[in-house]
């Protein structure tokens, strides 16, 4: 189930908040539990089992890892984060492993394709940061089973994140309290997230599709295309996110903010100081530093850097061309940080914004492509090999509502650099917004019914 769709705009929303608010306060997490693992089995009943299991074994270990000792601990954490990785490894990258042994000729012809569970990566993500957290002594094991599966599969962030810590939400887990305001902001959250997917991702969708479905697009046909892409990617995880955060407040449960304006980035290292902020900050915690961080001296940090990167391009997705997109950042990043330490000079601002969008556009490529032909032929269409104009098909699939979007897109991602000149001018800007929230919702609910409905990006990851 989609959160921009009816079905839960008027169906489970509904239902759920109805629940949610009848029962007693010390049924709340269950409640939520319960109507979580149902948005999970709408999908598929088959492989709710599997996040139940990974949610009772993370508790189970982790309640065991609070009361081991000595060198046992390691050997627990060790067993606590075996069965939610091993999870991730078959059902996430036997294919991949098995595509590629298929190509160096192995005998694997009659090899099944594994279905990979919708969300395993968040989900796997969580149960390890919650069993490490605890080995680190950085938060206590949670003594009910009902309140921890209840933050690993609230239905908000089941799916498609953010990375939501245990520690983030523990307090809020074991008492909270009905609060009008946050009740109403959240509404306001998903409101403004549910149109953000809907006009401006989804409007830009079938434009990507056709640009890469171009047989000899030309220099023209790929510049648009990435440049639709690049705003339908961020539209469409942005309103993701912001659902999911509203989702989370409308129950008291508060998550962490995923994006800030990341576009406007004047360096690669700011960039993903920005952009799915929860993620960058889980490979940071939980990777880059045990790998051993920056603290073994420069080439040895780099070389850590790197690794990060590639693993955290393998995290988005099962193919060799997310590996290369992490490297491709990660590379990046190497030249940004040997750049500081020769005491470059900073470049103007105009510049360190162009390259870094530039950069981080050309990685875009590499993330929406889905074999190394459809990289070549971008690629090779942005040097002009077929050509520098819109070529007639493109036109053809160019729509005047998808150029608005385009343009819209645009203003939304730089509007955050006007200032008002004064103070009252701001709070009037402030309030038109969030009176257009409603107008725009509807308008979005009334675009919904001429369309399918269009799965989230990151669902595949």
């Amino acid at each position: 189930m989609v959160f921009a769709s009816t079905s839960f705009v008027f169906l489970f929303l509904p239902l759920f908040l109805l629940a949610y608010a009848v029962v007693g306060r010390r049924w709340r997490n269950l409640t939520i539990l319960a109507f979580s693992w149902l948005f999970y089995a709408w999908w598929r009943l088959d492989f709710l089992p599997l996040i139940v299991s990974i949610a009772l074994w993370s508790w189970a270990t982790g309640r065991r890892l609070e009361t081991a000792q000595g060198g046992k601990r390691r050997r627990v954490l060790i067993v606590a984060i075996a069965w939610p990785l091993l999870a991730l490894l078959w059902f996430k990258y036997a294919n991949l492993l098995a595509g590629s042994l298929i190509w160096l000729g192995a005998p694997l012809s009659g090899w099944q394709a594994v279905v990979l569970p919708i969300g395993l990566s968040f989900f796997v993500f969580g149960a390890i940061s919650y069993s490490v957290d605890i080995y680190r002594g950085t938060v206590a094991a949670e003594p009910s089973f009902i309140n921890y599966a209840t933050y690993q599969s609230m239905f908000g962030h089941l799916v498609a994140g953010p990375v939501v810590r245990y520690k983030w939400v523990a307090q809020r887990l074991q008492w909270r309290a009905f609060d009008r305001g946050e009740f109403a902001a959240g509404t306001e959250r998903f409101m403004l997230g549910f149109a953000q997917k809907i006009l401006l991702a989804d409007t830009l969708a079938p434009l990507v599709d056709s640009g890469y479905r171009l047989s000899a697009p030309s220099a023209a046909d790929s510049a648009l295309t990435v440049l639709a892409y690049t705003l339908q990617l961020y539209f469409d995880f942005a309103a993701y996110s912001s659902m999911a955060i509203g989702l989370g407040l409308m129950v008291g449960l508060k998550f962490p903010e995923n994006f800030n304006t990341p576009y406007l980035s004047l360096s690669l290292s700011d960039f993903w100081r920005r952009w799915h902020i929860s993620l960058s900050s889980w490979l940071r915690d939980y990777l880059y530093i045990p790998l051993g961080g920056n603290r073994q001296g420069l080439v040895r940090g780099c070389i850590n850097l790197l690794i990060t990167m590639a693993l955290g391009g393998l995290w988005h997705g099962a193919s060799w061309t997310f590996m290369v997109w992490g490297l491709w950042h990660g590379l990046g990043l190497t030249v940004e940080r040997l750049w500081r330490t020769r005491g470059a000079p900073a470049l103007p601002f105009w510049c360190a914004h162009a390259l870094t969008l530039l950069f981080v556009m050309l990685g875009w490529l590499l993330f929406r492509a889905q074999s190394w032909n459809e990289v070549a032929l971008m690629l090779g269409a942005l040097t002009g090999g077929n050509g520098w104009g819109l070529s007639p098909a493109f036109s053809a699939a160019l729509h005047a509502n998808q150029m608005i979007c385009l343009l819209l897109g645009l203003v939304l991602v730089y509007l955050p650099l006007y200032r008002a000149p004064l103070p009252r001018m701001s709070q009037r800007v402030l309030r038109l917004a969030r009176w257009l929230t409603l107008p725009v919702w509807l308008l979005a609910l009334w675009v919904l019914q001429g369309r399918t409905v269009v799965p989230f990006l990151y669902f595949q990851f």
